[in-house]
């Protein structure tokens, strides 16, 4: 949603793309605020997934702060935990990320 809201050049995603740019976090209120915009759109009227976020219990208060203000509820959470192994991030197709070595790896196929 993010990289969306820079994409498209949103007065959201522009501010983002502003505090990245200076080396800065994107602030939990401009962050609920791209994901309050994105769920306006068809394509997260039947649900959305957000990865990674919240992180915090102030960003998990916002974002439920927000969600109440739509007349939405969170219904299920994913906590995906592991120890050794592999563990894929971002894009499984593109790369992984071993949990022994921080590196990343290319897949092979």
């Amino acid at each position: 949603m993010l990289r969306a809201a820079v994409a498209a050049k949103t007065p959201l995603g522009i501010k983002a793309k502003e505090a990245m740019d200076n080396g800065q976090l994107v602030s939990d209120d401009l962050v609920v605020g791209i994901i309050d915009e994105a769920l306006k759109k068809p394509s997260c009227q039947k649900g959305f997934i957000l990865d990674g976020f919240p992180g915090t219990v102030v960003q998990a208060e916002k974002l439920d702060e927000m969600l109440a203000r739509r007349g939405v509820k969170v219904d299920k959470v994913l906590n995906f935990a592991t120890t050794f192994g592999w563990v894929f991030s971002g894009s499984v197709h593109s790369r992984r990320f071993c949990c022994v070595s921080p590196r990343r790896a290319p897949l092979t196929t």
